[in-house]
């Protein structure tokens, strides 16, 4: 009986079926290129937006239209794909197994897109890597690293790529509302001990008066970072605190509120000054023997 049925005939033979796919994947990914093309081209034509923005706009459209390529070939292959599905049940297991990193890269871009962690041009840090995001990918965030310790905001010249499964493991910092103006703290340690007397006014005279033309705008920005976090910042004015060290010397700490730029500059010029102050003035008392060691830190 089954032999006495007749199928129709199809106009078309289905095994050509692959070839139009094939076509039309060529098509698309033809026509998001030059779209891609034209997009990036009239960004960088943009005289007025700032670099890191022009990179924050031509990543996010590179994710477009990855994302879009995606979805594209997925609705052409759709049916080959379903039939191609069904042959893979006995080996999802081991696909699985082989993909984890590849799964968690994936999943920690997800989390970056929802959470919104951190863009292009943000300062963040993730784990004990820190430096400006200048591009990301479903897979990998590429920073421009970041110096430590005094060269805090200056660039190594190296760039990490981290991969996005380390966001799922590690703390993510975003320190971009303090790109331009940070707390930056510095300490002097003295030795041997000066005159108690007088040294609390004289330490506050030299960082005021290194301090002085940046006070004005650094209470701006930190009134402006205020309002752009909702948070409330400490006072922008200058804080000196005097400890001792773990050997009992004298120990100077500073932090200011200022400009990234001139955080290292700053910190040079009092330290040294605070150094020259203190010999200058023990050398003129006879009492006390002269200082025999500095640290600044």
């Amino acid at each position: 009986m089954l032999n006495d049925i007749r199928l129709p005939q199809l106009p078309f033979d289905p095994s050509v079926l692959p070839q139009f796919d094939l076509l039309a994947s060529f098509l698309l990914l033809l026509l998001l290129w030059i779209g891609r093309k034209i997009v990036i081209r009239s960004i960088r034509a943009r005289q007025e937006v700032a670099p890191h923005n022009q990179r924050r706009l031509i990543a996010s459209s590179r994710n477009v239209f990855l994302l879009l390529l995606l979805v594209g070939l997925i609705f052409i292959w759709a049916p080959q794909l379903r039939t191609f599905a069904l042959s893979l049940t006995a080996v999802a297991v081991a696909i699985v197994v082989a993909t984890k990193e590849l799964i968690l890269c994936l999943s920690g871009a997800v989390l970056r897109a929802t959470t919104r962690a951190f863009a292009v041009g943000d300062w963040i840090e993730i784990g004990e890597t820190r430096g400006e995001v200048t591009d990301h990918t479903l897979l990998a965030t590429t920073l421009q690293e970041f110096g430590t310790g005094p060269h805090a905001y200056m660039p190594t010249g190296r760039t990490i790529i981290v991969p996005n499964s380390l966001l799922l493991t590690a703390s993510v910092y975003n320190q971009t509302a303090l790109r331009d103006y940070t707390y930056h703290r510095l300490a002097v340690t003295l030795d041997p001990l000066p005159r108690l007397e007088d040294t609390p006014r004289r330490v506050s005279e030299i960082v005021s008066r290194h301090y002085e033309p940046f006070r004005d705008s650094a209470a701006r920005a930190n009134a402006a970072i205020e309002r752009r976090t909702h948070s409330d910042l400490p006072d922008p004015a200058p804080i000196v605190r005097f400890r001792t060290s773990d050997l009992g010397k004298l120990r100077i700490e500073v932090t200011l509120f200022c400009p990234s730029q001139e955080a290292e500059r700053l910190e040079g010029e009092i330290t040294l000054e605070l150094l020259t102050e203190f010999q200058t003035t023990e050398r003129k008392d006879p009492t006390v023997t002269e200082p025999s060691m500095t640290e600044a830190g």
